[in-house]
């Protein structure tokens, strides 16, 4: 049988995803670098979230294997980038596919809070966390700079970390990656990535401050705008899209 044995990758928790997600084909940009197209499944109002993939050693010859359709595992670290506002994905382990009835959706960040969003709702609270990753030249990302992941929380959550969060505080958690989209007043249409924290999953490191003492940089979290991105060039598969169950599923 199919087992899962943890949903966290291994690894430092800084900026991982572990989902399964839908194989869509190629995509390539202006400059002819090329991208597998995955998309996480939606699930009840929440979108489907778009990812490209990077081709790296880790992901091996696996990055031509597969068949547009496949349900595909992905580990590896996520790279939100600034510049066309789309979600990267490094592999850290060759993608594999998983059976349809397969669903994970797992994120774990760690880094400092950087922004904390007007509240405007008691049960939600809203905030950013900066994140370290290694250099990426593909992506034009250093070790110098830093990656802003938009985070939410809910109810009991959102209540606790609104007392307990500060800007510069250091923290750790797991969530879930979201893709919200909508169309404004003028009629422009506009999307967000956001990880949202599973409930109690996440770790505060310093000390906690008195109300009065705690810095804030409070604001409104936009959106950001959908860019329409290159043409999807569909994979010819060097092998139909199959499940084989493993004797040691990777995670």
């Amino acid at each position: 049988m199919w087992t899962i044995k943890s949903l966290t990758p291994p690894g430092p928790k800084m900026n991982l995803i572990i989902a399964s997600a839908t194989y869509g084909g190629e995509i390539f940009t202006e400059n002819g670098l090329r991208f597998m197209q995955l998309n996480i499944p939606s699930s009840g109002k929440n979108a489907a979230v778009p990812l490209l993939i990077v081709p790296n050693k880790a992901a091996g010859e696996t990055f031509d294997a597969f068949a547009p359709g496949c349900n595909l595992l992905v580990s590896g670290r996520l790279y939100p980038n600034r510049n066309d506002y789309k979600m990267y994905v490094v592999p850290n382990q060759p993608l594999q596919v998983v059976p349809k009835e397969v669903s994970l959706n797992q994120v774990n960040l760690a880094g400092g809070v950087g922004y904390i969003a007007e509240q405007k709702l008691e049960e939600l609270f809203t905030f950013s966390l900066m994140c370290k990753a290694p250099s990426q030249v593909l992506l034009n990302h250093s070790w110098q700079d830093s990656m802003g992941f938009r985070v939410e929380s809910w109810g009991d959550d959102a209540k606790r970390l609104t007392t307990l969060l500060y800007v510069g505080r250091q923290m750790a958690l797991a969530g879930t990656l979201r893709y919200n989209t909508w169309q404004t007043q003028d009629g422009s249409h506009r999307a967000t990535y956001q990880v949202r924290v599973r409930a109690s999953q996440y770790s505060l490191f310093g000390k906690n401050q008195p109300k009065e003492q705690v810095p804030q940089q409070t604001g409104s979290l936009q959106g950001l705008p959908v860019q329409q991105g290159s043409p999807v060039k569909t994979v010819v598969a060097s092998a139909p899209c199959s499940f084989e169950e493993p004797n040691d599923p990777p995670f």
